[in-house]
């Protein structure tokens, strides 16, 4: 008869495979609501243009693109319910505000 005890690598971890399973739903179900919770102020009206396009940014791990034309700036206004000169707004106060101070920077009049 084998007398060596079977080893089990849960017992490292100190957690069975359900209560693994169950710990990473829960961050799951977690990572949805966050998700959700972020999908809501992205639209609110209580957040400002300049607010819900850095949520924009952060859910979809991309920057405002800094074209006026570029395409991708009416799905940003739709899915931020804002305007489509609201977006191009956004853009051309990022661009006062990165180019203050350079020598680039246009004149004021």
């Amino acid at each position: 008869m084998n007398s060596k005890p079977m080893f089990d690598p849960a017992a490292l971890l100190g957690q069975t495979v359900d209560e693994r399973r169950a710990a990473a739903q829960r961050m799951e179900e977690d990572r949805q609501e966050a998700r959700r919770t972020a999908l809501a102020e992205q639209v609110s009206i209580h957040n400002s243009a300049r607010e819900r396009i850095d949520i924009w940014e952060r859910l979809h791990a991309l920057r405002l693109p800094s074209q006026p034309s570029h395409p991708l700036l009416k799905v940003i206004a739709e899915q931020t319910s804002l305007t489509l000169q609201d977006i191009v707004e956004e853009q051309q106060r990022r661009y006062r505000g990165s180019s203050v101070g350079t020598d680039s920077a246009p004149a004021a009049s």
